[in-house]
Parts: structure tokens; sequence; C-alpha cells
């Protein structure tokens, strides 16, 4: 890999709103110790910070460069914790998230030896702006930059002829760096291929050993740093990202150089992540399971649940009777039913005969399993969720069984109610968040039955480019899209979210980064340009993005989308 200024720059998301905030760790060069500051600035300032537009650039650059990083960090945290929360309840998957914890750890180490490169640069020459330094000049985004930014011998010292600290025969941190990459790059591939020892994972792609080198082989692809290994050898790369630089060109480097690694492991860790929840069901043990659309029903009502054996699947051939009735299975299931004659708790025995696939044997199953049988009551519900939202019809299903219609009165507190117009039930619609009072009043008895909901705003939308989120694109498919959009995933009500307007920031190699703001999601004028110039190694980001969902009186911001081009 050439490692040129390749400047990554997109917004430090607001992960927050659609998973958990994430700290920034800790970065020893942007937040260096009272000791460190006396060490770094030991050497007297003789130069005032140069007001100049390569300074600004410089600076400008590196906190792009420092958002971007910030990002993708957080993300691949929350893509790991995600991963350690599912292990709870599904122990086969530990393997994959300890191989997740040890990516990190490699991520992590390599960072540090790049923060000791910084550090070592800036003792080497005038130190590092401190906090306040930056007080002092009014401007937070100097701090941790280096001081003498233009000076190009302390960057050939450290990095190529070893002569810094005050001796000649100190370790060429160039050839270090080189191997260190390399090194990471193995270190990557290598404790993902341990996840096929001793049989792998069961019923995933890492108990197949067949897979593993096709496996190996995608992820390796997907590594941006593979492109390190068409250098020249280590003297050549060494020599061409480090002679002749100067101090602010060695900071660029090594933060782009970050961002490459963060983006590396991110390749690493989301294939992982997706193997997570593919174990499919596999005949070496056996339950009994039950499905019934509620275990509690009313004196009069008929009582069903639906009987399968173990995760349900539709391959499965069983035989099945309940109490010695036997019943039909058709698709992997059975549907048991009887009417209810009598309040009270009332049980049922399923039997249910299969024949393991993987023995041969016939095995033999039973299960008891309890519902309850009530006298009518009065309820109200939220058809599709236990919340009602603002902006959409909220489908309310009120039952007063043995009750005559005409002799209900419904109101709401906090909500308008209105008949529906397709069911016989109702439509709730609410206009701001808080609580809503739905009472069920039976005027011949008197009797009035309150019931509770929460209401509030439909949750955020997805952005897609396309039908893309973050990760690497082909500039082909990159350049392929027209729009933006803002979906709501796995949302049941008839609502819709529409991008009001975002900011498009995009980096070429040996460039700075150029930030132009678009409206709507339709991708067009210099929004569109830009996009279909995009070539192997650009980054693109959409951040700042607003949208206005059903209800939404103002505008909201959402998580932006990141994508490297290769």
């Amino acid at each position: 890999m050439k490692l040129t200024l390749t400047y990554l720059t997109f917004f430090v998301l607001s992960l927050a709103s659609i998973f958990s905030s994430c700290e920034q760790p800790q970065n020893p060069i942007n937040s260096p110790s009272p000791d460190d500051e006396k060490v770094l600035t030991k050497k007297e300032e003789t130069t005032p910070l140069s007001s100049t537009t390569s300074y600004n650039d410089f600076i400008s650059s590196m906190r792009n460069l420092k958002a971007i990083n910030t990002y993708i960090e957080s993300s691949n945290q929350q893509l790991v914790s995600s991963m350690d929360a599912t292990v709870v309840h599904k122990q086969q998957y530990q393997p994959l998230v300890s191989t997740a914890f040890q990516i990190q750890s490699l991520t992590t180490e390599f960072h540090q030896y790049i923060y000791a490169l910084k550090d070592l640069m800036a003792q080497e020459s005038k130190g590092v702006y401190t906090q306040f330094d930056s007080e002092a000049k009014a401007n937070s985004d100097l701090i941790g930059m280096p001081k003498d930014g233009e000076n190009k011998e302390v960057v050939e010292q450290v990095f190529i002829t070893g002569k810094y600290g005050g001796v000649n025969t100190q370790e060429q941190q160039g050839p270090v760096l080189y191997n260190k990459l390399n090194q990471l790059i193995k270190d990557y591939l290598h404790v993902v291929g341990n996840l096929w020892k001793d049989g792998g994972i069961r019923a995933t792609i890492f108990a197949d050993s067949y897979k593993k080198e096709a496996f190996v082989k995608r992820i390796s692809e997907a590594i941006l740093l593979n492109t390190f290994h068409k250098s020249l050898g280590t003297s050549n790369w060494v020599e061409d990202n480090f002679q002749n630089k100067t101090l602010q060109e060695a900071y660029l480097s090594l933060t782009s150089l970050q961002s490459q690694v963060n983006l590396s492991a991110a390749a690493v860790l989301k294939p992982l992540s997706e193997q997570m929840g593919k174990l499919e069901l596999t005949y070496d043990r056996f339950d009994v399971f039950t499905q019934s659309s509620k275990s509690y029903v009313l004196l009069g009502e008929t009582y069903e649940s639906e009987i399968m054996l173990g995760a349900y699947s539709s391959q499965a051939n069983f035989a099945v009777s309940v109490d010695g009735r036997g019943l039909s299975v058709i698709d992997g299931k059975a549907i048991y039913s009887t009417p209810t004659s009598k309040v009270g708790e009332h049980k049922y025995t399923a039997k249910i005969a299969v024949q393991n696939p993987l023995t041969g044997e016939t095995e033999t199953f039973n299960k008891t399993f309890k519902y309850e049988v009530g006298q009518p009551a009065f309820t109200a519900s939220a058809d599709k969720q236990n919340i009602l939202y603002i902006g959409v019809d909220n489908p309310i299903t009120i039952a007063a069984a043995g009750v005559a219609s005409s002799a209900l009165k419904i109101s709401a507190v906090g909500a308008f109610l209105k008949k529906s117009s397709t069911t016989t039930g109702y439509i709730a619609q609410v206009q701001k968040p808080g609580e809503v009072i739905i009472t069920v009043k039976d005027i011949q008895k008197g009797r009035a039955f309150p019931f509770k909901f929460i209401a509030k705003k439909i949750p955020n939308p997805v952005l897609k480019y396309g039908t893309y989120t973050d990760g690497t694109i082909s500039s082909k498919d990159f350049k392929a899209q027209t729009k933006l959009m803002a979906v709501l995933e796995d949302f049941d009500y008839d609502a819709q979210c529409t991008i009001q307007s975002f900011r498009l920031t995009y980096t070429r190699k040996r460039q700075d980064a150029v930030e132009l703001n678009g409206k709507g999601g339709h991708l067009s004028g210099q929004i569109k340009s830009a996009i279909q110039q995009a070539k192997p190694g650009d980054q693109y980001a959409f951040t700042d993005v607003h949208v206005r969902c059903s209800g939404d009186k103002s505008t909201r911001r959402i998580s932006g989308l990141a994508f490297a081009i290769k």
C-alpha cells in the first residue's frame, strides 16, 4: 500500500440515536498528560502559529480524520457489543465473540504504536500545542498538533536514518511500521482462520473446512490494507511515504493509516457478526414447543395452539398427538384446538415422534402445557404494538365479551379516537409524546375500565444509498445509485420519512476534503457530478442528514453513511 495523504472525512455520527453512545478512546496525542506536556514543549517555540492556508488545511484535514476514526471505532465497538449481548442466549457463538475481541485488541495495539510515533516526532521537534496554547490562540483544534509543522528533518531522522534522541544508532521506525502493517494483516487472517479449529462452530460456515479458503480470501480482499502488499519493498515504501515529508504530512499520513486500519477491522468484524444467527435447525437435540395466539381465553371461546418440534422448520417430518388424539402435520406444524366450557386452568399433553436424521433412530418426546379459561372481561389493546406513534393511524381493538356494542362508551385522553373504516375496531391518533388513557365504559352497569398506552415519535429511519449502507463499494455500483433514502425498517405502520438536507464530504488521493450541501433525497447537480468522478481509493460520506417523518413538527438528524471506493 502506498501510504499517501488520503483524507477520510465524514461526520462523527450521532450513534446514540440508534444504538448507544460510545466514549471516544483516549488519544495520547490529543489528550497529553501534564508530564507529557512538559516533555513535548521542552524546546522553546521560536515560530508562531502559522496563519497560512497550508496550516489551516492541515488542521482541517486532521479534524476530519479524527472524526472518521471516532465514528468507525464507535461503530466497531457497538458491533462487538451487540455480538457479546447475543451470545448470552446463544452460547454456540462464543468463539465468534472471542475472535471479535482479538481483532479489537490487535487494532488497539497498532493504534498505540502510531500514537507513540507521533509523540516521538513531537519530542524531537518543538512539541505540540497544549490546552493552554489553544485557549491563548482561541482554536481548540490545535490541541495535540505539532508546533513545528514544516520540519522535514525530524521525519527523516525518525523514519529513515534513525538519528534521533541524540543517538545515531536508533531503530529506523519506517521499516518497523512497514513490518507491523504486514504482521497486522497476517494476525487478522490468522485469528479468523482459527475459527475452524476443533470442528469449528456447529452448523455454520466454520464447521465446513472446505469453505475456509474462500471465506478467508473474501475477508482478505475486503481488508483495505491489502493494497499495502503491492509496494516494491520496505525501503521503497518508506522513502515514498516519509522521505522529504514535513511533520504535518507525516501526521496526516499516520492518521490516515489509522483510518484504513479501522476500516479493515470493520471489514473483518462484519462477516463474523453476520454468521451469528445463521445456525440452522439440526436434529441432534429435540424438544416440544407450543405456540398459542392466547394462553388465556374466555368462557365460550375456542382455545387453539400450534405444536412444533424445536425451532419451527417446514422441513421437519414428525407425528404428533394430544391426549391420544392424532393431529395432521402440514408444513412442519400441527394445529390443536378445543372448545372451552369450564372456567379455570386446563392441561393437555403433546406427544411427538421423530426420526433423528443423525442417528436414524425414532425418538419420542412428551410435554404438558397449560392454558387458562376466564370470565368475560373488558380489554383495549393496540393491534400492532403496545405503543401509540405520533403521525400515524394506530389500530385499537376494544373487546367486551357479553356486552352489546351499543352499551359501550369509548373515550380517550391524550389522543383522538375514531371508528375504523376497515375493521370493527378504532383508530387512535396522537400529536405529542406522553401518556394516553383509553377508557371503555359499560353504560348499563356503570363500570369503567381505563387502559394506559405510551405515545412516542416514530423511530429514526435508516439511511440508505440506494440499497447500500456503510462499507466498501465498487466505483461502478457507487455511481449507479440515484438517491438517498430514509427507510423505516421493521415498522408496521403506514409512515414515511423524507430527506430534507445532507452534506456530502469526499476526499481523493493527495487532495483535501471537499464538502457539498444537498437538499432532498435525489442526487443531482454538483452532488451527482462529484459521485460520477468516484475512483478506487476515494472516500465519500453523507453526514448531517436531516429528515422529516410522519407527525414531525420539525426535522430530525439521523446517522449518516461512509463509503470507501474500491
